[in-house]
């Protein structure tokens, strides 16, 4: 409003709302409608910024006040480029990352979607020299704008983000983003039941010069899960006995990835990849260990994310598979109660296959109903 030379009760007119309730919402007395949200934005020319973090309310209070504002001034002249914008992109982004988990999907794409506006903005503006840091934040957004795609069921839209970091990479000489971008590529093909495309992905992230461990670690893991859904156990156990001396490697490493990287070198996410592996070659038992292991050694709250809440789903897949329906039950209904606080719909619909197979070979089990119920009742 300052910037705009606008006062409150101007401000008022120009989107049609009480002067008194508008004054309670700049004094964060009042909470902000999407209509508001959106008409503000329009009215003060802040480009989406504040319509986008008005779709996600835990992100209120997350930023110091000077990285939204600097954020809105990117949006409205990007030309005004200078490293307090590059930097208040990050720590937002940052911000969002430790969210991801928590919030579904695609409402988190809503949230971002005026960043991805000013990035892309910057991208075409930056020049010399400050651009190669404008492509470094602008190919970590496209990371995230292609993973949270990824995890929402768009895949071809989750693949133009990777492209853009991938171009981004290549003209900036960045062998980490390069790196990172075809794992997630790889996952991308994972999640679309491309074995082939998943391995030679995850195979050329390793051939690269990036110095990053997580990232590597990360490769190695991503092409062990595709020998084993390609039904090589050989190469799966091999490749995974190699993320495993990586890791041993990488202990303080002082260069951490990107937060779906990081994971690469952590022991409790190679015991969950270990474990989809035996899943997937069908050695049950062995599934059910080394899953149980992996989720009881990540952090509470990863423990508790959308991130991790799919593996949820496999363990109780391999109980079931190995016979024990009411231990399959009460690991997914686990599940249940994460997917809905997240309100994942994704997860839903991982958790409807996985109820149809209970309820067609245990139609009378107790358990099963009551999972079925459970179900019902989370939405």
């Amino acid at each position: 409003m300052a910037e705009q030379r606008v006062g409150l009760r101007e401000l008022a007119r120009q989107v049609h709302y009480d002067p008194g309730y508008l004054s309670k919402v700049v004094n964060d007395r009042k909470t902000v409608s999407g209509t508001l949200a959106r008409r503000l934005d329009a009215a003060l020319d802040a480009g989406g910024v504040l319509a986008a973090f008005q779709t996600i309310p835990d992100l209120r209070g997350t930023f110091v006040y000077d990285d939204l504002e600097r954020i809105i001034l990117a949006a409205r002249c990007p030309k005004r480029l200078d490293r307090k914008i590059i930097r208040s992109l990050a720590e937002v982004l940052a911000a969002e990352h430790r969210l991801a988990g928590q919030v579904d999907s695609v409402q988190m794409l809503k949230a971002i979607a005026g960043e991805l506006s000013v990035v892309l903005s910057l991208t075409r503006e930056a020049r010399a020299p400050l651009r190669g840091e404008v492509l470094g934040i602008a190919g970590q957004y496209a990371q995230f704008a292609g993973w949270l795609n990824a995890y929402a069921g768009r895949l071809t839209v989750a693949n133009a983000w990777h492209d853009r970091a991938l171009a981004w990479a290549a003209e900036s000489g960045d062998a980490d983003m390069t790196a990172t971008t075809l794992n997630l590529k790889a996952q991308v093909a994972w999640l679309g039941g491309k074995v082939g495309p998943m391995i030679g992905l995850s195979q050329a992230a390793q051939r690269g010069t990036a110095p990053n461990a997580d990232v590597r670690a990360l490769a190695v893991q991503l092409e062990a899960t595709g020998h084993a859904l390609a039904g090589d156990g050989d190469n799966a156990y091999g490749k995974l006995d190699e993320a495993a001396s990586l890791i041993g490697n990488a202990a303080g490493d002082p260069e951490a990835g990107p937060p779906w990287a990081v994971y690469g070198s952590s022991p409790a996410f190679l015991a969950l990849q270990r474990g989809l592996a035996y899943f997937y070659l069908d050695r049950n038992a062995r599934a059910v260990e080394w899953l149980s292991a992996g989720l009881t050694e990540l952090p509470p709250e990863a423990g508790q994310s959308e991130l991790f809440a799919g593996y949820r789903v496999q363990l109780a897949a391999a109980h079931a598979r190995a016979g024990d329906p009411e231990q399959a039950c009460s690991v997914a209904a686990q599940a249940v109660l994460i997917a809905r606080q997240a309100g994942s719909s994704r997860m839903r619909a991982q958790l409807d296959r996985l109820l149809a197979q209970l309820s067609a070979r245990w139609p009378a089990l107790p358990a099963v109903a009551d999972l079925g119920e459970l179900r019902r009742s989370a939405g």
